[in-house]
């Protein structure tokens, strides 16, 4: 045991002396390890522990950032030409019209790195941003080779649900036996007009259909302009403070629904363990509720509706006003979070996580913590609701607006008797619960993500991430094999999860909640890992709705924030720095932890690789194109005689 404890020091020393202490915890841990392996620390090193803990530091902050910004392209002048090649990354040349320090310094503000006053446009854009300011404020798992459900077969009794009496508020028990009567219950209109009325389907997918983007059956981007940033209608505008919105109301028996339609949306069920998986396609099978009708059918398959004795109407209710909460913006509707939910369900499954970092109440609050993650949310990011002084902003003193939204929204629907589905729930089951589903949430706030990475890195012993110790740089990814079932397929299956006996047990309470957050985080970016056609129609989806913030702040008179005004270059010219800066270090610490969730790092390095090739062909187009000769413009004269 000591020589073990002994070489780990030694390994953290080296790893400092290589400099890859990329946190003040790992600065303080290589100085612990001098100490206690008998050698003096370098003075230089002691000297700035002694100033990061005086300054009340976050120790897992990264101390570097500006430099992983450098490595991944992020500060570099667009189009220049080095050493090493032209760096390209936005655009050639200065037509996407960026200054790279207003890109590097904003992207600093939004992952909670940056001092507002450093910025180099603050001094010249702070009278404009008041000014506006002022202006504003007026069961088994289902493998996913599954190729199809035959109607005509016999389906599994999956719940069922018996009345002793009707509760208070006179809703009718109903019995789910199958997964067409859960269907059924989800997919009827409830009333005309409603959230789930098919005229508002249509009207909610058509303002999207421009950017082929299946947007939420709930509210539209008008109710965010009033500035709640939650969509919710003009009830949750009043000065009440509170939360809720209002719902559908589903009727207890169960009409018929086209069979064409139910047969669809078996088929496009079937595919949900699939590590790859069109939740567009879900969409457009259940006419745009594609959560609702995949939470429930998660809650059910998985057994929890019927171990929490969840009231089966009541659950579809709550899940219909939760699907309708979110609003129409193009990204962030209940579509992508319905891809949340199915990416951190094939993962939780495949990295063997569901074993023994989760019980059964764990798992219930992890599947609504994907459910409700962004819950409300605007289609707006949190600098700007903090920059126009919005009521989210104003509520929450600034920190985490939205995150704190997305939570306190749900927990105001479950208060009301008739969305209560854990009702059944003991106190102190309703305590974890709610702490759980919190915790998740909040850490999907960005400004938080260096922090619980480099905290899980050294929770896990990880090496920080590089392209080279990670196999991406000039690796070969596994493309995934076309699936049956809606989806593709890797080389594993999530529903071959790691056996018990061998599945990661968490170290300590702490360690297990972040790596449940991380899961989450990983989820949150599960497009990234699709297969390029979905990947790409997710990037077109957030690349449209940055776009809608841009013509807000021009309107405002505020700085257009970068990747925002869509007469220049957007995100989806941004791709190969997001990876390298974000999205790879993240999913490969998840991997490096919990090996069974390797599918979806080959999954998103295959698409890194893919937009490597596009940002190469583009630095050649683009070198070829300054190569040519100028043309020699003709004088007039000369053209006139020569006609």
């Amino acid at each position: 045991m000591q020589e073990e404890v002994m070489r780990e020091l030694v390994e953290a020393r080296r790893g400092a002396r290589a400099g890859k202490a990329d946190t003040p915890a790992d600065l303080l841990l290589a100085l612990l390890s001098d100490m206690l392996l008998g050698r003096q620390p370098p003075l230089d090193e002691v000297e700035l522990a002694r100033g990061l803990l005086l300054r009340h530091l976050d120790p897992y902050q990264p101390l570097n950032l500006r430099s992983q910004m450098r490595e991944a392209n992020l500060d570099v002048g667009l189009g220049e030409a080095g050493a090493t090649g032209t760096k390209f990354w936005w655009g050639t040349g200065t037509a996407c019209g960026y200054e790279a320090s207003d890109v590097v310094h904003s992207l600093m503000m939004q992952l909670g790195a940056a001092d507002q006053s450093a910025s180099p446009k603050a001094s010249r854009d702070g009278a404009a941003a008041v000014g506006a300011r002022a202006r504003v404020n007026g069961g088994p798992a289902t493998p996913s080779r599954r190729a199809s459900i035959d109607p005509a077969a016999p389906q599994p009794r999956l719940i069922t649900l018996v009345a002793e009496r009707p509760e208070a508020g006179g809703d009718k028990f109903v019995v789910v036996e199958s997964l067409r009567d859960a269907l059924l219950l989800l997919l009827n209109p409830s009333r005309p007009g409603g959230p789930s009325d098919p005229q508002a389907d249509v009207t909610g997918r058509d303002e999207a259909a421009h950017n082929g983007c299946w947007g939420s059956t709930g509210s539209s981007r008008e109710d965010s302009d009033t500035g709640t940033g939650s969509g919710q209608g003009s009830a949750d505008r009043s000065d009440t403070g509170s939360d809720s919105d209002g719902g559908p109301q589903p009727r207890a028996g169960m009409p018929s629904v086209p069979p064409p339609m139910l047969d669809e949306v078996e088929m496009a069920l079937a595919g949900v363990d699939a590590w790859q998986y069109d939740t567009h396609q879900l969409a457009k099978a259940t006419q745009g509720h594609a959560l609702s009708v995949l939470g429930f059918h998660l809650l059910q398959r998985e057994g929890l509706i019927s171990q929490f004795r969840m009231h089966a109407t009541k659950l579809a209710r709550l899940l219909r006003t939760l699907e309708s909460g979110y609003t129409s913006a193009p990204y962030h509707n209940s579509t992508h979070a319905a891809d949340v939910l199915q990416t951190l369900h094939v993962l939780l499954r495949g990295s063997g996580l569901r074993e023994h970092y989760l019980d059964r109440l764990g798992l219930l609050a992890a599947y609504f913590a994907a459910i409700v993650h962004d819950h409300g949310h605007p289609g707006l990011t949190a600098d700007f609701l903090i920059a126009t002084s919005d009521p989210l902003a104003v509520r929450y003193n600034d920190r985490s607006p939205l995150e704190n939204h997305h939570g306190a929204s749900f927990f105001a629907l479950v208060r009301q008797p008739d969305l209560d589905a854990l009702g059944q729930l003991a106190p102190a089951e309703r305590v974890a619960f709610r702490k759980q589903v919190l915790d998740l949430v909040m850490a999907t706030d960005m400004k938080q993500h260096f922090s619980l990475l480099a905290h899980f890195n050294t929770a896990h012993q990880l090496a920080p991430y590089s392209k080279e110790a990670a196999g991406v740089q000039g690796g070969a990814a596994r493309r995934p094999r076309p699936s049956r079932c809606g989806g593709a397929e890797m080389e594993e299956d999530a529903a071959d999860a790691p056996a018990s006996s061998h599945a990661p047990r968490p170290k300590d309470e702490t360690e297990r909640t972040l790596s449940l957050q991380i899961a989450l985080k990983c989820a949150d970016l599960g497009h990234l890992g699709e297969e390029l056609e979905v990947h790409s129609r997710w990037i077109r989806c957030l690349e449209e709705e940055f776009f809608l913030q841009g013509d807000r702040e021009r309107q405002l008179s505020l700085p257009i924030s970068p990747l925002f005004d869509r007469a220049k270059q957007g995100v989806s010219k941004s791709q190969v720095g997001f990876f390298d800066f974000i999205a790879l270090p993240l999913v490969h610490a998840m991997a490096g932890a919990f090996p069974g969730a390797r599918p979806l790092m080959d999954s998103f390095v295959a698409n890194y690789e893919h937009w490597r090739s596009v940002e190469r062909t583009a630095v050649v187009t683009a070198a070829g194109a300054a190569s040519q000769p100028a043309a020699v413009p003709v004088p007039k004269a000369t053209a006139a005689a020569a006609d």
